[in-house]
């Protein structure tokens, strides 16, 4: 299945099931990027989601904002209804002032077996390097997988990954998402900030970005009812 956006750029959508690995990969390569769809079995998707939502420790899941501080200061947690006032702002005029800046949750890897989802950072690695780093040739090494959580008004200005690794992958955990609630992942393919190819938080899904293509990208700020959050596991593939 493939839908146009409104630059003239066909944004393919491929079923690792399905034996499509070779069009995905061709498709990756020419545009510089790819949206696979039901990366994972349903079942073991929801599973992920569920364990992920529940880890509640301050350690697990970190509020970084511009200016950055380091974890080992920070307190929030992903169910808080309270957002550091002073970093949310100072955030906020940075990304009015269209200069870099962020506002999300970020899952700490030093501490993930207190949190107690070591086994997905584990399993779902052995996933994204059996799936997507084998058929493109590469090392399988991971450089970094994370968890991440957007809640309203929280956003990731327009920026590259630099030397981060070669590919970039975001999977998507959100459920029942709408266009209204924001958080589409927003790539600009041509550099140009005026140029840009908008993907959906699709549950289940697995983005994967080429970054020497270059790929600038960004996530728009979320307007989401309290209890969503847009939750993805990502990282960097070598």
């Amino acid at each position: 299945m493939s839908i146009t956006n409104n630059r003239d750029i066909t944004i393919s959508h491929f079923n690792v099931f399905n034996g499509e690995y070779m069009d995905w990969i061709e498709t990756l390569e020419k545009h510089g990027f790819v949206q696979l769809i039901d990366f994972l079995p349903p079942k073991q998707a929801r599973q992920y989601r569920n364990k992920i939502v529940k880890a509640k420790h301050h350690k697990a899941w970190g509020l970084l904002t511009t200016p950055y501080e380091p974890l080992t200061r920070i307190k929030d947690n992903i169910n808080s209804k309270v957002i550091h006032s002073a970093r949310k702002n100072s955030a906020l005029r940075a990304y009015k002032r269209k200069t870099f800046s962020f506002s999300f949750y970020r899952s700490n890897n030093k501490h993930m077996a207190q949190h107690g989802c070591a086994d997905i950072h584990k399993s779902f690695s052995e996933i994204v390097i059996d799936r997507v780093a084998k058929p493109l040739n590469l090392s399988g090494a991971l450089r970094d997988t994370f968890f991440a959580s957007f809640k309203k008004g929280q956003f990731l200005s327009y920026h590259t990954d630099g030397s981060a690794g070669k590919y970039a992958f975001i999977y998507q955990l959100s459920t029942s998402w709408q266009p209204r609630f924001g958080g589409q992942l927003e790539l600009y393919p041509r550099i140009h900030r005026f140029y840009k190819v908008v993907l959906e938080p699709k549950f289940n899904s697995l983005a994967i970005l080429k970054l020497n293509h270059p790929m600038p990208h960004s996530v728009r700020m979320l307007n989401t009812p309290k209890h969503k959050h847009r939750i993805t596991i990502s990282g960097w593939l070598e």
